[in-house]
Formats: C-alpha cells, sequence, structure tokens
C-alpha cells in the first residue's frame, strides 16, 4: 500500500483498527525520520503508543507501516501528513493553566496601551483551542472595531490546523466552559454537536504551517507574547535549544515567554528571566546561553 493510500485509510472513520507491534529496525526507522523530520525525541516507551496511534489511523499491521515509512523516505506528502500525526501528539483543550493567560492579558494589555496594538505567537496551536482561548482573554481590551491584537498560531500538523481554521467544536471540547463564555463565544448548531466560534475570535487569529525544526520559519518578529507549551518536551536536546533562542531574538524588548509550568529553558535560561508559573520574561540584552 503507498503513504497515500495509508493516509486516505487513516482517514476512514468506519475503518476498524488493528493491534499490530513494531520491530526494532522499523521502529529505529520511526525514531531516525522523526528526529530527521520533526526533531522529535522517541524513546522506547513510545514504541506501544505509536503502535496505538498507527491502528487508529488505519494502518493495518506492520508492513503497511513499512510501506507508510517507504512513502516518507520518498518525499510523499501525503505520507509525510501521516507520518506527523503518527508522531506528534495533539492533546490540548480551552484555557489550559488559567493563570497563564490572565499573564497573557495583562503583559499585551500594557502594549496595547503602549503602541496601541500588539502581536502574539501559539506556535503549537493544534486545533486552535489554545490561540482562540487567547483572542477570547483579550476580549474587552479594546472598546469597538477591528482588534488591536493579532494572533499568529502556527503548527507541524496540517490536519490539525484545517479543524482549527474551521473552529468548530464538539460538546467534550467546550464542556469544561463557564456557560457565560460559552453563550458568549460559541454559537450552537441546533442539535448541540458543534460549537463555532464567534467570528470576531476567529479574525483575531491567523493559521499557518510552521515546523520548529525547519531551518526557516515563515515568521519575523517581533512578538509581545510567545506561546510554546507542551512541545519542547517532545524535542531533541538541540532541537529544543535551538528553537528557543530563536523565539528570544523574535520576542519584543519587553516580550514574554509562555511554557508549560512543567518545562524549562534548559541551557538557554540565562536568555530569560524567571517570571511565574511557567511565565518567562526576556532577559536584558547582552545575556546568553
Amino acid at each position: 500500500m503507498s503513504g497515500e493510500a495509508a493516509v486516505k485509510q487513516g482517514r476512514r472513520a468506519h475503518r476498524l483498527t488493528v493491534e499490530f507491534e513494531i520491530g526494532d529496525a522499523m521502529f529505529e526507522r520511526v525514531r531516525a525520520l522523526a528526529a530527521r523530520i520533526g526533531g522529535i525525541a522517541l524513546y522506547e516507551r513510545h514504541r506501544a503508543q505509536i503502535a496505538r496511534r498507527g491502528a487508529r489511523l488505519g494502518l493495518g499491521g506492520a508492513a503497511e507501516l513499512e510501506e507508510l515509512l517507504s512513502g516518507v523516505e520518498r518525499g510523499d506528502a501525503r505520507a509525510l501528513q501521516c507520518f506527523v500525526e503518527l508522531t506528534t501528539t495533539g492533546f490540548t483543550g480551552f484555557f489550559r493553566t488559567p493563570a497563564q493567560f490572565e499573564a497573557a492579558r495583562e503583559h499585551i494589555g500594557k502594549a496595547v496601551q503602549r503602541r496601541g496594538w500588539a502581536r502574539a505567537w501559539s506556535a503549537a496551536a493544534s486545533t486552535g483551542e489554545e490561540p482562540y482561548s487567547l483572542a477570547m482573554a483579550l476580549s474587552g481590551l479594546w472598546e469597538s472595531g477591528t482588534a488591536p491584537v493579532k494572533i499568529l498560531a502556527t503548527d507541524i500538523n496540517c490536519s490539525a490546523l484545517d479543524i482549527a481554521r474551521r473552529g468548530e467544536y464538539g460538546p467534550g471540547d467546550v464542556s469544561g466552559l463557564a456557560p457565560a463564555v460559552r453563550a458568549r463565544f460559541f454559537t450552537a448548531a441546533e442539535d448541540g454537536k458543534v460549537w463555532r466560534i464567534a467570528d470576531e475570535m476567529r479574525q483575531m487569529v491567523e493559521f499557518r504551517v510552521l515546523n520548529l525544526a525547519a531551518t526557516e520559519w515563515p515568521v519575523a518578529g517581533s512578538f509581545d507574547v510567545i506561546f510554546c507549551r507542551n512541545v519542547l518536551m517532545y524535542l531533541e536536546p538541540r532541537c529544543r535549544d535551538a528553537v528557543l533562542l530563536r523565539m528570544s531574538e523574535l520576542l519584543a524588548a519587553d516580550g514574554a515567554l509562555v511554557l508549560d509550568p512543567a518545562e524549562h529553558a534548559g541551557r538557554t535560561g540565562a536568555l530569560f528571566g524567571r517570571s511565574r508559573q511557567g511565565v518567562y520574561s526576556r532577559a536584558k540584552a547582552g545575556a546568553g546561553p
């Protein structure tokens, strides 16, 4: 089966999943490709996880995984997208770690007051919950008219970004939001199975494909706030350091970097001054890792 066929099968919701095992040689191949393509570090504990995820994507066994890997190595774009879905974790949700959104609102609010506009970047946007949460958190910073804040939202996973662009979520996705928040920022379909984010929030966010491990990023600074949560922990150390170095260069002089509270800046820590709950300020000029 070709890489393209594997992708098509993975998107057939009716297909039954097939449990299979990944041998040593094949897992090493997966690891090498994940590191080369996305800077992703896979360990032995990920072997069974990759197999389960492959089954959910519709891969019928090790032979079909072999065909998928061959497609990736040939440069097949569809196979590559399927491989990205196989090796990345897209778990997200609205307003994860609420205090970080409060800190971002305060920081961006000061930028708007100072110069009349602000920019933010959600660097691992997945299906859009994070950038839309930020947009909702920022509402009220202006009275009317066009929002003075623009949010760039990027991810390596094209399929996840397609969902984000639609801005449509299921009841479970919005169940953790307060009723008043759902009523203000979402419109529910008559059957209640689809909740669509308000156009005002959608207009604040631009979605774009970006691989943090790529040599070139289609972004330009500066940003007042950069969210880079739950992604660094999956990257190889060298890639992680390179990402943080480049992000420090894209931050405004008084910008803030938001990591998951469980993450840290590691060897690039000198580039940032620790604030609270994973929110880092940019260090003064001249500091380095």
